[in-house]
This record gives structure tokens, C-alpha cells and sequence, in this order.
């Protein structure tokens, strides 16, 4: 039986847990510690119970404001939520679980994990304590081309010298994925060259050229394409064929400083001992209602009312269909781009136009499917990239890594793995109907995703997913059916496209008390993609806004990291500054291409 769940959107079990944990916790500042909370009342709406949304509200009410979040569904966590089958639990069980993706914790974030150690588990430690490290990726090809196992975990790769990581590089991707040796070389040359050049040329530069167009992959081979140019989907929301060459170039520098056992905050990779929902969302919840937090969930915001240049007010739907009015001192918008975009009226964009650029933001599909299994698959504990799908697969078996006995927790005793699949292309043709996913039907998309993993793991039981091993499946709830074919999709997923940076706005906004808290607001730290890193930077800074317009500032200041910057590097970037000033291409440009 599926569980009842309380009016602040926990589960039951979650408030007997978890309940104890919050009314103990200590943070900056309790509700009875309120900073300046006997002179005024100082109440945030806080629009979305995202990791944006969370965040905001967590910052603000260690500094005493009293925060209502306000979320369209009956659970917070967004898409970090994790996905129950319905009814699937029996004999005191819980429901199936599963991942809107593959939930990866990578060794770059540094927002998210000072987040994760500041929400308490009951009988000591925090959510931190929750994470478990990924040892490997393999890359698994299709065709019985052997996988290409690669260990995740913090290297010695050479930084002192551009010259020498080149060649080092080089022979790392040469000898690991077995690329051509001058493809290799090539490749490494314009990581490095990303790598070593000034902020100036990466925001005025490479930000509008594109990836695919950067590394050249046109002229490359079928594998350099599918490796580099749009076949790894690791990082989610960076698409290859259309993301910029900073943001991709970023990406990267953060996993090789990551490799290279720099700035990181614990190992390379990590994920959730447990469905996310339980191994952090609901404790997150039960510690922000410890410090005063109101849930009112089923409210779905539908306009904002600008008065005298400031919001006098939000209008949500209820889920009874009734409207509601929410009045405070200060808003923050923590929806999705898509969303956040419907309220943008013509007052609000009229009051600051950089709303209204928001319009040019681009979403994408990338949800995921569960594979619920009789007995564990022979496949490794870790993230697989299946390289040759043409929608773009990423699977993990995720139970493999899980702290509780999957069969004795979850389901009705008959599963024993839990294999969690994220589709990243929903427009390519399939290889079972050929149609691609958004074309299919739920049934069909089940169908198509298995038969892909069968191509690059094998179909027998001793090596790959034998069709005796599946149980049952589940595809993401936010894809429906649609009348007359095909399917719907809820929840779209922000994708960073060459020149966005231009097109996101920051946490503040010329509306004096409305802020922004989501994963489209620049974000200036480690990475500025979609991811739940940013959410939580936005979320931080979103807060630190609304400190400045309340005039706190006997508050403690919200704290946001700084990403990484080899040293070794310092050099380069200098005299790379100076040749951009004269109007000169950066020194590894072999291309020659003039900085505008």
C-alpha cells in the first residue's frame, strides 16, 4: 500500500523519524534566536520546494525570517525527488522507489555538500553522512565491442605545465578509449587551451562558439563524435551538439582538477545510500519545519501582482480549484525557466527586461526510467554510459550502492534491484520501433530503453539483462500519454545553449522584493549548468538578496564557495588576457580565430 503522507508533504514515516532530529537541530539562528525578530515581522514566500526553493528557505530561517513555501505538488525536492510506484509496497514494505536521474554528487560541488552537513539525522551525523562514493564509469558500446572501464577516483595528473597535460591527456584518452592518437592530442589540446584561457575570451569568445563546433568533431570519427560530441551524458545538462564551449569546457576543468585531486569536496562521484527522498529530502523537510518553516503544498502560483513597483501579492490555484491570495514582505520565485516565464507579465517584464529575456532559454526532455529486477544484473557498481544508444543512455544500479536490503525494504519481496535509467534524447529514432522517445508511448518507451541496454550489456544472464530479470518498470511520472499518441512530458529540463549566459538573469531582480531561487540564474562559483549545485547557489544567493533589501545585516552573510583555479594556470591566463586585449586568438589556437 502506497504511504499517507501529513499536510507539510512528509511521509508519515518521515515525521516520526526525522521529527525528533529537526526539534533538536541547531542552526544560525532557531525561531526563538530570530535577528531582529521582535522589531518587525519579516515573512518570505518562497515559490517551489526545489533544491532552489529549500535552500532559500533554509538560509532564511537560520537567520530568523519566517519563511512559507509554496509547491504545486503534494512532496518538496523537485526533480530531485525521488518516484514511488504506487500500491507497489506490501507486508509493511514501502513503495517502489526510484530517480528522476542518476543523482550524481560529483566531487566539484561545494554549495550542495555545506548544505547536506547542515541538515542532522536522527541519533547523530548529517545528511552528508548519506553520500557513497562511485567508484567506476564503464562506457559500454554496442555491437560486442568490448566496455571501457574507467576507475573514478582522484589521479596525478600533471597541472604544472600546459605542454605536459596536453600529452598526458592525450595518451590517457588514447589508451583509455582507444581513439586515434592524433584525435587524442587534438582533443587535449583544446581542453587545454579552455583551460588556460583569461575570463575575458571565455565569456566573450567561447561562450558563442559552439562545442561541437570547438572540438572540431565534423571532421572526427564516428567515436570521437559519440564520445565528445554527443554521446557521454554524464553531466546532463550539458548537450555537446548545442552547448557553448565555456560551459562544456567548465564542465570538464572541474572534472580534471576533480582527477587531478584538486578543490574537491570528497571523491569524484558519489550518490545517495538510499532513494534520494529518503536520504535527504525528508530529513531537509522534517529540519526546515524544525526552524519554522510552513509547508503549504498543491498550490500551484499562477500570477504575480506588481503594485508600486513591488509584488503586493501571489495568486495560487488550490487543489480544490479555488484561488488563493499569498501576501509577504518578500517573494522568491524558485519555479522552473518554463514556469517562471508564464509569470512574467507584461508589468513585471516592462520592470525589469531581463525577465523577458529569459523567453530565449531553451528546455529539454531527460527523465528517466526504473527497471525493478528479480535478482542483481551483472553489471558494475557505477554510473554506465551507453555510448552507441541513439537516446542517449545513462543507467546505474543504484541498489548496488544502497545501505538497506533492497527486497526486505521496498516492493513486495520479490525485487532485489532497483536499475535506474536516464533517456537524454527524446528526438532520435529508436532502435525497436523506430520512433523516437517523445513519439512513443509509456509501454513503448519501457520497451525500447531495456532493448538499447540489451545492445551494449548483453542479453543473457551471465553477462548482460536478461529478459527472466525484469520485474516490472516504471517510467517517470512526469511522462503521460497523449491523446492520439505519443506522450507529455511535465517536467523539461533547462539546457545551457551557446550565448545563454547572456539570456539569465541574477538572484536579484528590479523588483525590489522579488528574488529568484532556480537552476536558470547565473550562478558564479564552480559550474553555472543545470544541476542541483547551482539550484542551491541560486538558492544561496537568492537569500543573501533578500538579507541586503531587509537591511539585516546583524545576519550571518550567506556563504557561497568558490570553484577551483589551478595556480599553475595563473600564468597562461595572464599573458592570454594580454593577447585578448590586442585582439589576438588565443596561443593554442591553431585555428586562428580572430577574438571579436
Amino acid at each position: 500500500m502506497s504511504e499517507s503522507r501529513n499536510p507539510e508533504g512528509l511521509p508519515r514515516r518521515a515525521v516520526l523519524r526525522y521529527g525528533a532530529a529537526a526539534a533538536g537541530a541547531t542552526g544560525l539562528a532557531g525561531p526563538a534566536r530570530a535577528f531582529g525578530g521582535g522589531r518587525s515581522r519579516r515573512r518570505v514566500a518562497v515559490l517551489g520546494a526545489g533544491v532552489g526553493g529549500l535552500t532559500a528557505a533554509h538560509e532564511l530561517a537560520e537567520r530568523g525570517f519566517e519563511v512559507t513555501v509554496h509547491e504545486r505538488r503534494s512532496v518538496a525536492g523537485g526533480k530531485a525527488r525521488s518516484l514511488y510506484v504506487p500500491h507497489s509496497g506490501t507486508d509493511g514494505r514501502r513503495d517502489l522507489p526510484g530517480e528522476h536521474g542518476h543523482r550524481g554528487v560529483f566531487g566539484f560541488y561545494h554549495n550542495l555538500p555545506d548544505t547536506l552537513r547542515r541538515i542532522p539525522l536522527p541519533g547523530g551525523g548529517s545528511v552528508f553522512d548519506n553520500l557513497t562514493p562511485v567508484s567506476w564509469i564503464e562506457l559500454a558500446r554496442s555491437g560486442n565491442r568490448p566496455a571501457v572501464p574507467v576507475p573514478v577516483r582522484s589521479g596525478r595528473l600533471p597541472l604544472a605545465d600546459a605542454g605536459l597535460l596536453v600529452a598526458s591527456v592525450a595518451g590517457l584518452l588514447s589508451e583509455s578509449l582507444r581513439l586515434p592518437p592524433w584525435e587524442a592530442a587534438f582533443f587535449a589540446k583544446q581542453a587545454v587551451m579552455l583551460f588556460t584561457s583569461c575570463t575575458e575570451r571565455r565569456f566573450g569568445q567561447w561562450e558563442h562558439v559552439g562545442w561541437w563546433d570547438y572540438i572540431e568533431a565534423a571532421r572526427m570519427s564516428q567515436d570521437y563524435q559519440r564520445l565528445f560530441g554527443g554521446g557521454v551524458q554524464l553531466l546532463q545538462a550539458l548537450r555537446p551538439p548545442t552547448a557553448s564551449a565555456r560551459t562544456s569546457g567548465q564542465g570538464l576543468e572541474a572534472i580534471v582538477n576533480d582527477l587531478a585531486g584538486r578543490g574537491s569536496d570528497g571523491p569524484a562521484d558519489r550518490i545517495f545510500n538510499g532513494p534520494t527522498s529518503e536520504a535527504w529530502i525528508d530529513p531537509w523537510v522534517a529540519h526546515l519545519r524544525g526552524l519554522g518553516v510552513r509547508f503549504a503544498f498543491e498550490q500551484h502560483v499562477e500570477h504575480l501582482e506588481l503594485h508600486g513597483g513591488r509584488i503586493a501579492a501571489a495568486h495560487v490555484r488550490t487543489a480544490q480549484g479555488g484561488l488563493d491570495r499569498i501576501d509577504a514582505n518578500w517573494f522568491v520565485a524558485a519555479v522552473p525557466s518554463e514556469r517562471a516565464t508564464r509569470l512574467w507579465n507584461g508589468a513585471l517584464r516592462a520592470a525589469d527586461p531581463r525577465l523577458a529575456a529569459m523567453d530565449g532559454l531553451q528546455q529539454i526532455w531527460c527523465n528517466g526510467v526504473q527497471f525493478f529486477l528479480r535478482r542483481p544484473a551483472p553489471v558494475i557498481a557505477g554510473h554506465i554510459v551507453h555510448v552507441d544508444s541513439p537516446w542517449k543512455l545513462v543507467s546505474i544500479s543504484q541498489s548496488k550502492l544502497w545501505r538497506a536490503p533492497f527486497a526486505h525494504t521496498w516492493g513486495d519481496g520479490r525485487v532485489r534491484e532497483s536499475l535506474s535509467v536516464d533517456v537524454s534524447d527524446w528526438e532520435t529514432p529508436g532502435i525497436l520501433y523506430g520512433r523516437p522517445a517523445r513519439q512513443c508511448t509509456r509501454a513503448e518507451i519501457a520497451r525500447e530503453v531495456w532493448a538499447q541496454m540489451q545492445e551494449h550489456l548483453g542479453r543473457t544472464s551471465q553477462h548482460g539483462l536478461d529478459d527472466a530479470l525484469l520485474h516490472s518498470w516504471y517510467v517517470d511520472e512526469a511522462i503521460t500519454d497523449a491523446p492520439g499518441g505519443g506522450t507529455r512530458n511535465d517536467d523539461l529540463y533547462l539546457t545551457n545553449t551557446t550565448g545563454s549566459w547572456e539570456l539569465r538573469p541574477d538572484a536579484s531582480t528590479a523588483v525590489p522584493n522579488l528574488f529568484l531561487a532556480a537552476d536558470y540564474v547565473r550562478t558564479y562559483s564552480n559550474v553555472d549548468f543545470a544541476s542541483m549545485e547551482t539550484a542551491n547557489e541560486a538558492g544561496r544567493r537568492a537569500a543573501a538578496a533578500v538579507l541586503v533589501a531587509a537591511g539585516a545585516s546583524e545576519a550571518p552573510a550567506v556563504r557561497t564557495f568558490k570553484g577551483y583555479e589551478a595556480p599553475e594556470f595563473a600564468a597562461a591566463k595572464a599573458e592570454d588576457r594580454e593577447r585578448w586585449r590586442r585582439g589576438l586568438p588565443h596561443v593554442l589556437d591553431t585555428a586562428r580565430r580572430g577574438a571579436p
